[in-house]
């Protein structure tokens, strides 16, 4: 499949980012196409957006034109044939989760993935993949007041971003579940 690019905050590392390559080359980038979805950051309270900033940057050093990178919030009209990459910026997994069902865009989402195009989720954005963000629980407000937290079922796992800052609760989560356990270390990430 190779369409599915798992991050807590972005391609940063060197050697992730040389297997990124492997996928599509930088040459190949420069002509893509990115839907920047923004939408979970809408749903943290916390004014400090530097985060964003950074983030954005390792867009850019992917080797995608400035030009092509389109910032979106879900809900808005837009046609997603125009896109290449959907890059799904982190934020409040609750939010985030609560806008894609409203709105149908996770229907979307599959057949974006299904068509071959490829998905980079960073934080929030890779969580909501799998079977279920319950697991944020232990670190996001839960603001929209969710009770189902099944995800998009996309990956077969539990998703968890910034393991490194959650050795604990990692631990006791992989005593507790049946349930895979996909951790994200920050600047690093997988592709499925």
């Amino acid at each position: 499949m190779n369409n599915i690019v798992l991050t807590s905050c972005g391609i940063r590392n060197e050697n992730f980012k040389d297997r990124f390559h492997r996928i599509i080359s930088k040459e190949e980038l420069k002509s893509k196409k990115v839907l920047y979805i923004t939408t979970a950051s809408d749903g943290e309270e916390d004014d400090d957006k530097t985060w964003m900033d950074e983030e954005y940057k390792t867009i850019l050093d992917l080797g995608i034109n400035e030009s092509n990178i389109t910032e979106y919030k879900i809900g808005n009209e837009i046609n997603i044939c125009d896109f290449d990459i959907i890059y799904m910026m982190g934020g409040n997994t609750f939010y985030l989760l609560d806008v894609i069902r409203k709105t149908g865009f996770d229907k979307i989402i599959v057949d974006f993935i299904n068509k071959g195009k490829i998905y980079i989720g960073s934080s929030a954005g890779s969580e909501i993949l799998g079977n279920s963000i319950d697991v944020a629980l232990g670190y996001d407000d839960n603001n929209v007041n969710m009770v189902d937290f099944t995800g998009l079922k996309i990956v077969d796992a539990l998703i968890v971003p910034h393991s490194n800052r959650k050795e604990e609760f990692i631990s006791e989560l992989k005593n507790k579940t049946k349930e895979n356990v996909i951790t994200l270390y920050d600047g690093d990430g997988i592709i499925i």
